[in-house]
């Protein structure tokens, strides 16, 4: 991946150890972070990075004794107006922007007001109005990470006075790990389930010994270690990731906690599935996997017991096994770290929020399918509906996200930024399509997208994005889709279908989708990528659909 760092001070030692990750620009020099970003030839817009990052040191770039608070305010808006300008015209940029942290070095009084305070809200007040106006612009919590690990511990004085260096070995560490995290969020690598077993682990005690009324979970005192951390998790799963449980215990048992005990703070209906049973771990888990749909690397497992979690590394290593706090008064901060390390997400959609029950009701699906005749007769009696429309505005967050992360039902895995969908929407030479599926278990959002490049002048498009989410894959969506691209374009007035297939280690589930409709590769490199050429007029024949498409023309 491509990111800058731009800096007031000196970050050399902390470029040097992320470029090991990434392919990195960085200034000569330092303090020039202003000119980078003004400057339309600077090193910085011909690098064209898919991330920036602005590390600011307060002290250098305000001198908060040396002037009065009014004259910072200027300042302060000069240096908002610079990352406005920039950001403005950069939209494709992803770019964070620290807050400010002022030790309070000044010798003063207790009865004197510290500017200090005033002049970090007015910085962190300034760039949430630009946060909350620019999709592209979002603050990198410097104040947070070095509360986190304590100002004596994040600077270094010695090696400033050396080598004009603010930040600690310790301090340069915490950024690094922290513009990973970041970096992996930009780029859509996220767990999606979190598993996790019971006793000990989201109460204290084993309930089938110590009974409902003698575990620990309470509002206060030893149990309420257990309570905060179901809190975490009910906050995690609000960002998108969808939880499940594996536990080896008698099911009536445990799950009368759910219903019963008067501080669970989650919920069966929180669950997307709950294995509660003598299984081996390993068998749930594998279980899960197939009834989800999603690969054993989606996954991170917590459970206190060490044996338990040993097994799953050994037999399931894809599957992230973090250690157990030995101390349970760490299980918040455990969580915490957890979202950090494998949950970040740059924001949330519509569709995230509602992840959990479109879990669900794919497991009803399951279950059905099983019961049913046929595979055509299931089909057929989900009553599907395919809702299809031209992408508006509110669409962009969702449809960059699936550039970024649908990996399976991918035709070409093109990854695309909001800026990118943008332009995509407002440009005559492109169409881009969002389509929801739904049926008689429930709506599962957005979960098509199609951009079609148009040549009119040789009466030819071409299919630039297909992907579709693998929560409808296999309920042959695909078919109506394709016929919906066919004769909307025949009806326009094209006469050729261009479209391609560029393999990937995920995508081999869509290698042959159009062979299957009897399209003829017209080229193939060495790498396997396919291109595909067809007349319309040939199309006529459609594929079978099992579901009632819905075009929407507004």
């Amino acid at each position: 991946m491509r990111i800058s760092i731009l800096s007031n001070i000196n970050i050399d030692m902390l470029t040097r150890k992320l470029s090991k990750f990434h392919d990195i620009y960085s200034p000569k020099g330092y303090g020039n972070w202003v000119q980078s970003i003004l400057n339309k030839d600077s090193g910085l817009v011909e690098f064209n990075p898919e991330a920036l990052f602005i590390l600011l040191d307060g002290h250098q770039l305000l001198n908060p004794y040396d002037k009065d608070f009014f004259s910072i305010k200027k300042d302060i808006d000069m240096y908002v107006s610079y990352i406005e300008t920039f950001i403005k015209n950069n939209q494709e940029i992803n770019t964070f922007i620290s807050n400010i942290d002022l030790p309070l070095l000044k010798i003063d009084n207790i009865k004197s007001l510290r500017i200090e305070r005033k002049i970090e809200e007015y910085w962190y007040d300034s760039l949430s109005n630009l946060v909350v106006g620019y999709d592209n612009l979002y603050v990198f919590e410097m104040k947070s990470l070095i509360e986190k690990i304590g100002r004596d511990n994040f600077y270094s004085k010695k090696m400033w006075y050396l080598g004009s260096i603010v930040y600690s070995i310790g301090g340069q560490k915490a950024l690094e790990k922290e513009i990973l995290r970041y970096t992996k969020a930009v780029e859509g690598k996220r767990k999606k389930c979190l598993i996790l077993d019971l006793d000990n682990t989201l109460w204290g005690g084993v309930i089938g010994e110590e009974g409902i009324d003698n575990i620990e979970l309470s509002e206060f005192k030893e149990g309420a270690r257990y309570k905060d951390f179901q809190k975490r998790i009910k906050e995690l799963k609000e960002t998108g990731v969808i939880l499940a449980i594996v536990s080896k215990n008698n099911h009536e048992d445990a799950i009368e906690v759910f219903s019963s005990h008067e501080h669970m703070v989650l919920k069966e209906d929180d669950f997307v599935n709950i294995k509660i049973n003598w299984d081996t771990k390993i068998k749930n888990i594998n279980d899960l996997s197939e009834e989800l749909n999603i690969g054993l690397d989606s996954f991170v497992f917590i459970d206190d017991n060490p044996v338990e979690r040993e097994s799953v590394k050994m037999a399931l290593p894809q599957v992230e096994v973090p250690n157990f706090p030995e101390d349970t008064s760490e299980l918040e901060k455990l969580i915490t770290e957890l979202y950090y390390d494998y949950f970040l997400s740059i924001k949330a959609t519509d569709e995230d929020k509602k992840k959990s029950q479109m879990y669900r009701a794919n497991i009803k699906r399951k279950e059905e399918l099983k019961g049913s005749g046929s595979f055509d007769e299931f089909l057929k009696s989900l009553k599907t509906k395919i809702k299809i429309w031209k992408a508006k505005e509110v669409d962009i967050d969702r449809i960059a996200q699936l550039t970024q992360k649908t990996n399976q039902f991918n035709l070409t895995t093109k990854r695309y930024t909001n800026h990118d969908i943008r332009n995509f929407i407002n440009s005559e030479e492109y169409d881009v399509y969002v389509a929801a599926v739904e049926d008689k278990f429930g709506d599962n959002g957005k979960t098509v997208v199609l951009i079609i490049k148009k040549h009119y002048k040789e009466k030819t498009v071409e299919i630039d994005t297909f992907l579709m989410s693998c929560r409808v894959m296999g309920r042959f969506i695909e078919n109506t889709i394709i016929n919906f691209i066919e004769n909307n374009y025949r009806d326009k007035g094209y006469e050729k279908l261009m479209c391609y297939y560029y393999p990937t280690k995920k995508n081999k589930p869509v290698s042959k989708l159009f062979e299957r409709y009897g399209y003829t590769i017209k080229s193939i490199d060495n790498g396997g990528a396919k291109q595909y050429i067809i007349e319309l007029e040939r199309t006529k024949s459609t594929k079978k659909e099992y579901g009632e498409l819905i075009i929407n023309e507004g």
